[in-house]
């Protein structure tokens, strides 16, 4: 109970009235906080992000099969969907400062353990073991973010924030590459993992719990944002979280979220073997294409919030349709490209990677972050999550069972057919634009009810 309690956001002290002072602080808070969570949140995804980069050598210096390894990544995968949810809920009644830092602390660990771990069970539990902890760093970070911006700025806020997936992303694709070709595929999982014990304790140094326990004002207090002030007093958090679940456009976004999740991890997790099986690409080579997909994502979700603010007029909903249009174009040329062509296959992944960076920002949980109290950020992120991730856990066992199913011998090689793996990518992506459709009537209703909570307010 007494390690529940200090996992607790802290008390609200008193309200400081230096109005210099409350704008250093927020300032400070606001911009070392963000490039904390941007550093440790980067080296996150280098900590579940290397199986993706690690998959052929592991099947032919350490025996393990497609399936297998199908498998494992699905582990990962459904303890981070359910931990997302919970620790989503969780977040909303937490100390962020706290909760964030703990979850890269036990997954670099757990990393560092799997760089001596060549055998399929064990692999399989602390890979398990690692998706859970990894699920302590994305909801809680956008509860930190709603925490310390108003609602005006979250959109903008988070999209600053996302460029942390797509450096992750990167490093991974290159770096890991490099250490598996210099040191082997083990080393890939060891050395980043060292490192990620030493930026653990970084992250909890410079990140900060919510303004009330430093005696500030809430961030909606402190931008004049009257409206949200107005709701929030309206709700207690748990009643907050309760309209979350009942609300059927979180998960209308939530199951298009699913989608996404199949389309993304799909690239992530097996985009290398599929340009060294099809294309005929080294290592390297593979992961230099891939590699443009989490810069261009990066770039996609820095200006995702301007995009739709300045350009759709604020319309998340229509912003995420064309961009998922846009992702559908980079990665149906990217499968229907002829093998050997580098330059456009890595032109066509940087189209898939804007689109994808855009709709990470909105459909990874902003849409539904948007329909919500503040007081609930974190459990719209978790509900999204749960079945983001549970999306991402199918496509791994799915796209491991389709790759050992399409073997076939030409010239006693072993020879993998993608075409059915193509369709199921390219399919995930179609689906997920036609569900997010009737969000364009939710921000309609929600702006009526904003309007009337405003004349009541006055």
């Amino acid at each position: 109970m007494n390690v529940f309690k200090w996992f607790l956001t802290g008390e609200a002290k008193p309200r400081i009235q230096d109005t210099e002072q409350i704008k250093r602080m927020f300032t400070r808070a606001r911009w070392q906080g963000m490039t904390a969570m941007i550093l440790g949140y980067g080296m996150y995804y280098v900590m579940k992000m290397t199986l993706g980069v690690a998959k052929k050598p592991m099947i032919q210096e350490a025996g393990f099969t497609a399936t297998e390894l199908g498998q494992i990544g699905a582990a990962l995968l459904i303890a981070y969907a359910f931990g997302k949810c919970f620790h989503g809920f969780l977040g909303d009644r937490c100390s962020v400062k706290k909760l964030v830092p703990i979850g890269l602390l036990g997954s670099a660990i757990a990393n560092v353990i799997l760089g001596f771990t060549p055998y399929f069970w064990a692999f399989l539990f602390l890979w398990f073991v690692n998706g859970w902890f990894q699920s302590m760093g994305s909801a809680p970070c956008i509860v930190g973010i709603t925490q310390w911006f108003p609602k005006s700025q979250v959109a903008t806020q988070y999209g600053v924030f996302s460029i942390a997936h797509y450096l992750g992303e990167g490093a991974t694709f290159i770096f890991s590459a490099m250490l598996i070709v210099k040191f082997g595929w083990q080393s890939a999982f060891l050395y980043p993992g060292l490192a990620c014990l030493i930026i653990a304790f970084i992250m909890y140094k410079f990140m900060f719990d919510r303004p009330e326990a430093y005696g500030l004002p809430t961030a909606n207090e402190y931008n004049g944002e009257v409206i949200e002030v107005a709701k929030e007093k309206t709700k207690t958090t748990k009643e907050a979280q309760i309209e979350v679940i009942k609300n059927p456009y979180v998960w209308l976004v939530a199951l298009s979220a699913t989608c996404m999740g199949i389309a993304r991890y799909s690239i992530s997790s097996w985009g290398v073997i599929y340009l060294q099986e099809v294309k005929a690409y080294d290592l390297i080579a593979a992961g230099s294409v891939l590699a443009i997909t989490p810069l261009m994502g990066g770039i996609g979700s820095f200006a995702s919030g301007y995009i739709s603010d300045k350009i759709f007029k604020s319309n998340h909903a229509l912003t995420t349709i064309f961009f998922g249009l846009v992702m559908l174009g980079g990665l149906v040329g990217f499968c229907l490209n002829p093998a050997g062509n580098q330059l456009l296959d890595t032109i066509f992944m940087a189209i898939f990677g804007f689109g994808l960076g855009v709709i990470l920002c909105f459909v990874g949980g902003m849409l539904a972050v948007d329909l919500c109290s503040q007081k609930a950020a974190g459990a719209a992120m978790g509900v999204v999550g749960l079945l983001a991730y549970a999306g991402a856990a199918v496509q791994d066992v799915l796209n491991g069972m389709l790759m050992d199913a399409s073997i076939i011998m030409v010239n006693g090689k072993t020879v993998y057919n993608f075409d059915n793996i193509k369709m199921f990518w390219i399919g995930s992506v179609i689906t997920m634009i036609i569900l997010l459709v009737p969000i364009l009537w939710a921000k309609k209703a929600q702006a009526k009810k904003d309007a009337e909570l405003l004349s009541a307010a006055r």
